[in-house]
């Protein structure tokens, strides 16, 4: 039976050593999720009260858009000539 016992102990060795492991990593990513939690608080906190949050991927985008509002108009020219001047010629 001596063989047997040292398997077992052998087995629940490593078990006990995955479980170590696995509550290791969990603890690793649990601080790694806090940190970056805090990292975006902390750049939410530092803008001005005054400046919204932008979804836009490009800020400066945004920013002239909102800056002239303007009316859609439909096409002026095409390849540098003017559309009233354009004939139908299929090109």
């Amino acid at each position: 039976m001596g063989l047997i016992d040292s398997l077992r102990h052998a087995e629940q060795q490593a078990v006990t050593s995955a479980r170590r492991g696995a509550e290791l990593a969990k603890q690793k990513v649990q601080a790694a999720e806090t940190s970056v939690l805090q990292r975006v608080k902390s750049r939410r906190g530092s803008k001005s009260a005054t400046q919204p949050v932008s979804a836009h991927a490009d800020p400066e985008q945004e920013q002239e858009g909102a800056a002239s509002p303007k009316t859609r108009t439909g096409i002026v020219s095409i390849n540098g000539q003017d559309v009233g001047q354009m004939r139908c010629t299929g090109r």
